[in-house]
């Protein structure tokens, strides 16, 4: 017999909506996995047992009146991650230098998903402020791992999610993305990550890092990722920084529509840091083959947009600029509580000037526009995700005389300029290593609105790889 964490999202929402299940079994599955099984990976903050089971007892009366179109997600577990206003969770920020703090409103992406019928099993960890591309916090006192190697970095910052979901601890995950934050553990997880365009999910009430910053789902199939996004998925502008973007039809429905022509897909594996490591290399080949026999045309370029010293000091001047600006006030005794690569950030930022920001973010504008420019003449970019596989524990704070933060943005490199472009970009796990390893590849849109696009030749990719066979031991 199939376990329930054995059936995708998708089939979850069909056998809740046919009374198949009830969304009291399901919510209970789950709560026992993760009380089994969570632990060791460092992938919770909180539980909400009491609310998920009062959650999934109101979806169970409100589907025995039948399907509920308006409600899809209705019994679905989720955890969010632990950055975003959840109201009545407990929410930390990854950090203890900050009161922990209860919402009384949802964030808008969170209330969507909840307004959506999904059922609240908890919070998933973070690092602190989501600065880092690892996950491990004193307020949990373990790191997130990758269900594969629990001595290797889930990455982060949604680092916590992509472990609980792909060792079936919660079905979808809700992650955000600000540099890389959801592709990144989703490629060491060997899961879907969806970072989508900039104004398809609303970053009120918060539009942190200027908008740089979005909600997205991580998932075991395609399907699940769309499913989650279709409900994230707003239709108009509500901040500053936010570009409207047509609804149109569902992203769920454009998994089962392939690309109706031959695509010109550009690739490059060249971050313009350090050299590219050969499993990532042997990532981006795979892929390209697949997508060679699906017929689509491959074109081998240097990146348009590659990484440079002065491209370097911009993102890390606009990263510790935003920090300096959170942390305004801050009293000595909790700076002293910070973590490292926060301090070294916030000590940057409180050294800038105005000018120095705007300077940051110049750059920065002008580094996106040579990666928009240069994704013209095609529909796509074929990439790494990541420099290599998971990383262990500690790998970014130890040899060399490099500030951890370069030792993270040189693995991380090949995913911040699609934040700072306004870009969709889509991470698949595409490649095993021979030690079982997931290693992901990145499909970025060439233009804003591509999300469609992406999921459909995702879903092809999906079907002739067949990676949602893949478990780690937990499974």
């Amino acid at each position: 017999m199939t376990a329930l964490h054995e059936l995708t999202a998708v089939e979850q929402c069909a056998a809740l909506a046919d009374r198949t299940i009830s969304a009291v079994e399901l919510a209970e599955h789950y709560l026992d996995r993760i009380d089994r099984l969570a632990g060791p990976l460092g992938a919770f903050v909180v539980t909400t047992p009491e609310l998920a089971l009062r959650e999934a007892a109101e979806a169970d009366r409100l589907l025995a009146d039948g399907p509920r179109p308006d409600r899809p997600l209705l019994g679905l577990p989720i955890a969010f991650k632990d950055l975003q206003p959840i109201a009545g969770v407990p929410v930390t920020n990854g950090s203890m230098a900050i009161p922990t703090q209860t919402a009384d409103i949802d964030a808008a992406a969170v209330g969507l998903i909840r307004a959506a019928g999904s059922v609240t099993l908890g919070t998933t960890h973070a690092p602190e402020f989501g600065i880092p591309c690892y996950t491990e916090t004193a307020v949990v006192g373990r790191a997130a791992v990758t269900p594969y190697d629990l001595g290797r970095s889930a990455s982060g910052s949604s680092g916590g999610a992509a472990s609980a979901v792909a060792a079936g601890l919660v079905p979808v995950g809700h992650g955000s993305d600000g540099a890389g934050s959801i592709r990144t553990p989703a490629a060491v997880c060997g899961l879907v990550g969806i970072k989508p365009g900039r104004g398809v999910v609303s970053a009120a009430p918060a539009h942190s890092f200027f908008a740089f910053s979005t909600d997205g789902p991580l998932a075991r199939t395609v399907a699940d990722a769309a499913l989650l996004l279709d409900v994230m998925a707003v239709e108009h502008t509500t901040g500053l920084h936010e570009v409207p973007q047509r609804a149109g039809r569902s992203f769920l429905a454009a998994t089962a529509q392939p690309p109706r022509r031959s695509l010109k897909v550009a690739v490059w594996t060249d971050s313009g840091l350090d050299e590219p490591h050969p499993e990532t290399v042997l990532a981006v080949e795979r892929t390209a083959a697949l997508l060679d026999e699906l017929g689509h045309e491959l074109i081998e370029v240097a990146n348009p947009a590659p990484w440079d010293p002065s491209g370097v000091d911009a993102l890390f001047d606009y990263i510790a600029g935003v920090v300096s600006s959170m942390l305004t006030g801050l009293p000595p005794s909790a700076t002293s509580a910070l973590q490292e690569d926060t301090r070294w950030m916030l000590e940057r930022g409180d050294r800038l000037s105005a000018a120095d920001f705007v300077r940051s973010i110049t750059a920065l504008a002008a580094l996106s526009s040579s990666l928009i420019a240069g994704l013209r003449p095609f529909d796509l970019a074929l990439t790494p995700v990541s420099n290599g596989p998971a990383v262990p524990l500690g790998y970014f704070h130890t040899g060399g005389s490099e500030p951890a933060v370069l030792r993270m943005l040189r693995w991380s490199a090949y995913t911040p300029l699609q934040n700072t472009s306004g870009l969709s970009a889509v991470s698949l796990p595409i490649h095993v290593t021979p030690d079982g390893l997931p290693v992901g590849v990145q499909l970025t849109g060439a233009r804003h609105g591509d999300e469609r696009l992406l999921l459909g030749l995702a879903a092809r990719l999906e079907e002739a790889i067949g990676w949602p066979e893949r478990h780690p031991p937990q499974w």
